[in-house]
């Protein structure tokens, strides 16, 4: 039977498989060609996956928190302010990629790093985060059909950018 919330388990197994991948090219050996073409595909996948599931978060979870509390709390202040921080360092590391078309000369890998492992220490304090404040909180104040209805919405949330898109 499905969860209310597998979507934003699902997707938040999906952001730790790439993010999973961002730490190996930080921390293995390997062929610097090989590395830039890796860091490069994590680039190209985490983007539209991290814009669409913080803007799932944005417009279902932290609205229905807000709810509940009735007034914007402190957490969701931080969580919100985690999402643009990800952002700007996401944005950042594909202009270390040099999407602009500069040569390999101008890749300066340890600033990848470091810069990449920021990313990975916010999401993965973000994600922690969370789970212990939005998931536990709404499951324990919400009904069965209110939970279901926040599923509707990540769809319907889906469906919109979709549409955008096109």
């Amino acid at each position: 039977m499905e969860r209310w919330d597998d979507q934003v388990t699902q997707d938040h197994q999906a952001l730790e498989a790439q993010v999973g991948v961002l730490k190996l090219i930080l921390t293995e050996d390997i062929a610097e060609q090989d590395r830039r073409g890796a860091f490069k595909r994590f680039i190209r996948a985490i983007g539209p996956a991290l814009v669409l599931h913080l803007r799932k978060e944005e417009q279902v979870l932290f609205p229905a928190l807000e709810k509940l509390s009735g007034e914007k709390s402190d957490a969701i202040v931080v969580l919100r302010e985690q999402h643009q921080q990800l952002l700007v360092l996401l944005k950042y590391l594909a202009e270390l990629e040099c999407w602009c078309g500069c040569g390999p000369e101008s890749f300066d890998w340890k600033e990848v790093a470091r810069a990449g492992q920021r990313f990975v220490n916010l999401l993965e304090e973000h994600e922690r985060r969370e789970d212990q404040l939005l998931i536990h909180v709404l499951e324990s104040s919400l009904k069965p059909q209110e939970l279901k209805n926040l599923a509707r919405a990540f769809q319907q949330i889906v469906w919109q950018i979709f549409q955008e898109e096109v």
